[in-house]
């Protein structure tokens, strides 16, 4: 059967998880990309075309999946029929995807055949206070280092919670989870605290409203979301890196958005986003602990570094000389600092750097990229610059173009 290590949602697919500022709806989300899937739905019918070594999945109108989604179905009598597939395209009432061989019937037949947008699996919940909106997620792979994300999602309209602090200042709203880099968890309130960040929740700030992507593994996944006046995209990511360090206990990253009294999402404000599509930037980039593996009482910063400063940022697009559009594909790289001395801790998985930024390719899937043809590859704006108000470069208010491998990230998958 054919292995989608890698998946990706995003808020315009159907059925997809909320993600407002309400409570619990962060948690909602992750557990739906990375644990359940969402958007399940009856087939009617199910079909295959052995000449084209197709298969058909009549839905109805309105299903709301879209092409290069991986799904998942189950139900059929015919094996053949059931597991994840890569959807290669989408009529109004109808999804197509190619078997990994002849299921052995040109119909599927079932008391309950259903499909429903994959989740990326590999995670599970370690622990959970549902009246309080809290959870510990962890990856299960047997190479992870055993760190946990702990995300506290909790009432935002009581002031005794601490993510009351700023969502409640009416001149600086800032609806945002606490998210944690955790270990040894003996219960939502009982483990071993690393580092600790901000993701932003909802979009009551953003005048263009609901957007957003989760792309990841079972290991490591990046939340784009549109948050904040300006309509820019901040790009959060947890999980673990490739590390030079053999049996790195503590190679986990966290990146959060900036989150603080002087900042203010209803407004423009030069630091209403995380610049993730900048190099070279430390601000809000955690790592568990220090390439020494012990205790420290500073924290510890990484940056990433590509070719210039930003992703996307390198030229124009189409490319003046011959309307070309260029990716660098070779590693992004997590420089750790310590001492003010830069240290290559390793590589961070899935990203691929756009040298330029094609607007029209924002959220879009590509397969035909130079050096990495019959690769998905999907495409979305990310601020590099914090500030949404002006522009200094041939893109819009500040976004880079970023990419991720849609195949896989890491050498044993």
């Amino acid at each position: 059967m054919a292995d989608f290590p890698v998946k990706w949602f995003s808020s315009d697919m159907g059925g997809s998880p909320n993600g407002s500022d309400e409570p619990g709806e962060l948690i909602e989300l992750l557990k739906a990309c990375l644990m359940t899937g969402f958007n399940v739905t009856p087939v009617n019918a199910l079909t295959y075309d052995s000449g084209a070594n197709e298969a058909r999945a009549e839905l109805g109108a309105g299903h709301g999946f879209l092409k290069h989604q991986v799904i998942s179905i189950s139900g059929a009598d015919q094996a053949g029929f059931n597991g994840e597939f890569r959807i290669t395209d989408v009529g109004t009432t109808w999804v197509a995807f190619s078997p990994d061989s002849n299921p052995g019937s040109e119909s599927a037949s079932g008391d309950l055949i259903e499909i429903k947008a994959a989740p990326i699996g590999g995670w599970e919940v370690v622990a959970e206070d549902a009246d309080r909106n809290r959870i510990v997620l962890a990856s299960t792979n047997e190479r992870s280092n055993g760190l946990c994300l702990h995300v506290q999602n909790d009432n935002w309209n009581e002031s005794v919670h601490d993510n009351a602090r700023y969502y409640y200042r009416t001149s600086n709203p800032q609806p945002g989870a606490r998210v944690k880099i955790v270990s040894n968890v003996v219960s939502v309130d009982d483990y071993e605290l690393s580092e600790t960040a901000r993701w932003p929740i909802g979009w009551s700030n953003s005048s263009e409203g609901r957007e957003w992507s989760l792309i990841g593994d079972d290991r490591l996944f990046y939340l784009t979301t549109r948050h904040a006046w300006g309509n820019g995209r901040s790009t959060m990511c947890y999980g673990e890196f490739d590390s030079n360090i053999a049996g790195d206990a503590f190679g986990t990253v966290i990146v959060g958005t900036n989150y603080s009294s002087s900042i203010s999402w209803n407004r423009g404000d030069y630091s209403n986003h995380i610049e993730f599509a900048s190099y070279g930037i430390t601000s809000q980039h955690y790592i568990a602990r220090p390439y020494h593996q012990m205790p420290s009482d500073e924290k510890a910063m990484w940056k990433k570094m590509g070719i210039g400063f930003a992703s996307g940022i390198m030229f124009d697009y189409p490319n003046p000389a011959d309307y070309g559009l260029y990716v660098h594909n070779g590693p992004t790289l997590v420089m750790e600092i310590s001492d003010d001395k830069s240290i290559l801790r390793g590589v961070l998985p899935g990203l691929i750097q756009p040298l330029q930024t094609p607007l029209a390719y924002h959220k879009s899937v590509l397969d035909d990229l130079p050096g990495l043809e019959g690769v998905p590859v999907i495409m979305w704006l990310s601020q590099y610059e914090g500030n949404t108000s002006s522009a200094t470069h041939a893109d819009v208010n500040n976004a880079g173009m970023l990419g991720w491998r849609l195949d896989k990230w890491r050498d044993y998958q």
